[in-house]
């Protein structure tokens, strides 16, 4: 009999059942999931995995609901896909799935695995400047999601938040790194060029320029900087200048400001973190189609879930988990043994 539940809450970093799917083989395809790699790992602690995560999913749909596989391309295998997932209804509510389970056995332990919000950038991929703006709303969705898995007081809640991962460097076939290219290249002349402008009092002590042209240069150029660090910070440009490549910065400079006001509430809710963009490394196989979890990916994340489960004390401070080899030069974190899991305070 089980003594613990682990729901998955989410998208496709938690449900790549499709991916894993060659013909319409749905067994083999569970085991080799990511749910299913970390039901094996838990299956001896009696712990039962529940998933309530779905392929191309966003925080939207987390929140109020969506169609199942509406992403996915017509195929033998999106068939299979459908009977496993969504046998009975189409459109599911996975906060409300979640309720009624939790509802059902209300004296386990229950563990809810949050991953969600790269498909609500995909979604924006082509607009890049969208793909900015919109993370305000973007946060708060995901915020509410968090808000709505406290509520469900009166029994033995424990989330878990796993950040999502930097997609695959070899093979991008979104254009992701090429797009993000594009928008560092913007944004560092546009710091170059504001503080180029911020040099004003000193062209206006040498007398080259007038005091109004210098002080409407310093206004412009401080006007700038402060709107552009809303979106793409100025250590993105230190980075570049640096010899970091720039669609990496940029990268990671938006999962930082993504992630910034969720680690905050993390910390006050005492939430363990999984920290996948310090842990998958994009320039290895781990990845299907460029941005799904490849079996091996998969298994990097079901066994990062399983130590949080196992290993984390719930009743203490938050902090993240993440697992990177040596020569991760794209994490700033380097892990002197890869067989293990850190731990850093958020």
């Amino acid at each position: 009999m089980a003594i613990g539940y682990v729901h998955t809450l989410g998208d496709s970093t938690l449900d790549n059942l499709f991916w894993m799917l060659d013909g319409s083989n749905v067994e083999k395809a569970k085991n080799d999931s990511v749910e299913g790699l970390l039901q094996e790992r838990l299956k001896t602690d009696r712990l039962v995995v529940n998933s309530l995560a779905y392929d191309g999913f966003t925080t939207k749909s987390v929140l109020n609901g969506d169609k199942v596989g509406a992403v996915l391309p017509r195929s033998h295998e999106k068939k299979a896909y459908m009977r496993t997932k969504a046998p009975k209804e189409i459109t599911v509510r996975p906060l409300e799935k979640l309720e009624q389970n939790i509802a059902a056995r209300p004296d386990a332990t229950h563990y809810i695995v949050l991953s969600v919000g790269g498909n609500d950038f995909r979604e924006n991929l082509l607009t890049p400047w969208r793909l900015l703006t919109n993370l305000p709303d973007i946060q708060n969705r995901y915020l509410q999601i968090v808000e709505k898995i406290k509520s469900l007081q009166g029994r033995d809640i424990r989330p878990i938040l796993m950040l999502q991962y930097r997609t695959d460097a070899n093979h991008d076939p979104y254009l992701i790194y090429p797009i993000f290219q594009a928008i560092g290249i913007v944004a560092m002349t546009v710091h170059v060029a504001c503080l180029a402008l911020l040099t004003a009092p000193l062209w206006i002590v040498a007398g080259k320029i007038s005091l109004l042209v210098g002080g409407a240069a310093l206004l412009g150029g401080a006007l700038g900087l402060y709107l552009t660090q809303k979106v793409i910070p100025l250590s993105v440009t230190k980075d570049i200048l640096l010899g970091k490549k720039i669609s990496h910065a940029v990268f990671g400079a938006l999962l930082h400001a993504f992630y910034q006001p969720i680690l905050e509430q993390a910390k006050k809710d005492r939430i363990p973190i999984l920290d996948l963009p310090n842990t998958f490394n994009p320039h290895r196989k781990l990845y299907e189609a460029g941005i799904e979890p490849s079996k091996e990916g998969g298994a990097l994340i079901a066994e990062g879930i399983a130590h949080i489960v196992k290993q984390h004390d719930f009743s203490k401070s938050s902090v993240l988990y993440s697992k990177s080899d040596s020569t991760a030069t794209y994490s700033g974190v380097a892990n002197t043994d890869p067989s293990s899991w850190q731990v850093i305070d958020v």
